[in-house]
């Protein structure tokens, strides 16, 4: 995969990009998700309408309950009269945000770029901008002619480039780390750096999670392997002491003693004497 680079002499050559980034099949299902997600997080939610308790009108009756001929009315807040409150109206506290998941976004942004790569210049004449307007608009003239929205993509945020094109209205600058797909999508003509190429590739080819796997092992191979320690060898290095066991003496339980009680004692009668005749 080339993109094509220009340079302000007149020269234009190629640069090779990975295929993985700008060579991809767009997926127009994940971008309409992503740019329905993206537009509807740009709602504020804050639309609010007065209700019949917001009205400052009179809330006094307009006429008689009786003998008018018509129906029976109070204040002239509610709906149903000119100038009163808005039933079921916005509350001004609506939620429109969405949500992507970080595969999602990572893969509709590449999508998006694969979509916009005849569009995509490389140029490196962009960071060389003076931070005059006019300095830009030559440079704009001359790289990217009658373009009616151009996007440029820095790898850094570069102040004399946004100083220059800051009162350009068909002229919006971004970063690597910022952009988003509806500025992709929206724009005509895309510019960019070589070193900011470079970051895209890094960040949305895989590149970066292969490096990290190259160099694991190699911090590991350089870590002392640490030995295993069998239970044999921990026994012999350690002198288990063993404490003699506490015999512990029942307790003797001790029986109440048995209460015995007194023996009732009755007193007998004395027997009368009967005296013979």
């Amino acid at each position: 995969m080339k993109l094509q680079v220009v340079h302000t002499s007149g020269k234009s050559t190629e640069l090779e990009v990975a295929k993985a980034v700008f060579g991809e099949k767009p997926n127009t299902s994940l971008l309409t998700q992503a740019l329905r997600v993206y537009q509807l997080n740009q709602r504020q939610g804050t639309a609010k309408v007065k209700t019949r308790s917001d009205i400052a009108r009179t809330k006094k009756k307009v006429y008689k309950q009786k003998g008018t001929g018509g129906a029976r009315h109070g204040a002239r807040t509610p709906s149903i009269f000119v100038g009163g409150g808005v039933a079921h109206g916005p509350a001004g506290t609506t939620d429109w945000s969405l949500k992507l998941t970080t595969a999602q976004k990572q893969r509709a942004l590449v999508s998006a770029l694969s979509s916009q790569t005849k569009c995509m210049i490389v140029s490196d004449d962009v960071e060389k901008l003076s931070g005059k307007t006019k300095s830009a608009v030559k440079l704009f003239n001359t790289i990217a002619p009658n373009s009616k929205h151009l996007l440029i993509i820095l790898h850094d945020s570069l102040q004399n480039v946004i100083r220059s094109t800051s009162n350009l209205q068909n002229v919006s600058v971004t970063q690597v780390s910022r952009l988003n797909i509806y500025e992709t999508l929206l724009a005509d003509k895309i510019i960019l750096t070589e070193t900011a190429v470079r970051m895209l590739e890094k960040k949305y080819s895989g590149e970066k999670k292969a490096e990290t796997e190259k160099v694991v092992p190699e911090k590991l191979a350089e870590k002392p392997v640490a030995k295993i320690i069998t239970k044999t060898q921990v026994k012999k290095s350690v002198k288990i002491v063993v404490k003699p066991k506490v015999v512990v003496k029942p307790k003797t339980i001790v029986k109440p003693k048995a209460v015995v009680k007194p023996k009732i004692v009755t007193k007998s009668k004395p027997k009368k004497i009967v005296k013979k005749k």
